[in-house]
């Protein structure tokens, strides 16, 4: 996180972008320590109206300050937490951590968690079981 606080100074030089995307980059760390990015549904401009910033302006910050789309970024926070999560709780449902993340839809976790890992959360989930066991 500290990382995108120091890219926000120097990725621009006018200072007003500059000025804006350390203002984003504070609200967007809280917003990650909260977890918010597990809110189901939540958009770019709902997120940019509580920054109290233009989605243009989220919209840029994470084109060139994070280097991807908002989407993009809040898949992956979610799926990071979900595979904690799934370690820290092997014996969990795997639809329970799915909407705890914020991806209600269990087969959209499935697809989504295995194309950002490679395998499947429920051999995430048994091979986490395994190391809880010592096995």
């Amino acid at each position: 996180m500290i990382r995108l606080l120091m890219r926000c100074y120097s990725t621009v030089a006018e200072p007003s972008q500059r000025s804006v995307n350390a203002k984003i980059a504070r609200h967007f760390h809280l917003w990650v320590a909260e977890k918010k990015y597990c809110i189901p549904d939540l958009t770019m401009s709902d997120v940019a109206e509580e920054f109290g910033v233009s989605e243009e302006a989220l919209s840029y910050y994470f084109a060139n300050v994070v280097g991807e789309r908002f989407s993009s970024f809040r898949k992956k926070l979610r799926l990071e937490e979900a595979r904690r999560l799934i370690c820290e709780n092997p014996d969990s449902k795997l639809s329970r951590i799915a909407n705890k993340v914020g991806i209600p839809d269990k087969c959209n976790f499935r697809k989504q968690f295995y194309s950002v890992y490679g395998i499947p959360p429920s051999e995430w989930q048994k091979q986490c079981a395994d190391m809880k066991r010592g096995i």
